[in-house]
Order: structure tokens, then sequence, then C-alpha cells
């Protein structure tokens, strides 16, 4: 299934804000990597990855999700 993602980081905070669907995700953690060699030749490449959950998805137990950000051209991974 293919989800809308969207994120942004206002006035030069560290933590983002991520949108799932137009749902803001609860960020629980977040670090920044410098990758300095991959497989698709993106070496150089500044990665965001966060550990959030949906409220919409909190029945019982959170449902963690990751999401990696690409700084460099914005692309987006979500699992």
């Amino acid at each position: 299934m293919e989800h809308d993602i969207t994120w942004s980081i206002n006035n030069g905070q560290k933590i983002p804000e991520i949108y799932v669907d137009g749902e803001q995700a609860q960020v629980v953690s977040c670090s920044y990597q410098f990758v300095t060699a991959t497989y698709i030749d993106e070496s150089g490449v500044s990665m965001m990855t966060a550990t959030i959950f949906l409220l919409s998805e909190c029945d019982y137990k959170p449902i963690q999700h990751v999401v990696f950000i690409n700084q460099r051209n914005g692309k987006v991974f979500y699992q």
C-alpha cells in the first residue's frame, strides 16, 4: 500500500513533524546519519531516520514504523 508521507523541520528544531496520509505521527526517536557509500551510488548523503507511531493504529499496542528521509533529494522510505 502506498502512503502519502510529508515532513518538515521548523525553526531549526532537530525533531521533524511527520505526517502519514494527513495524520501527524508521534515521533518516538530521530537520528541523523551521513552515508558514505551505498549500492545505488549516492555517497555523501545525509539521512534522517525516525521511529514513529500513529494514534489511529493504537487500539491495544502502538505499531512502530520507521521513516528514512534522504535530506539531499527528499526521497522518503516508509516501513
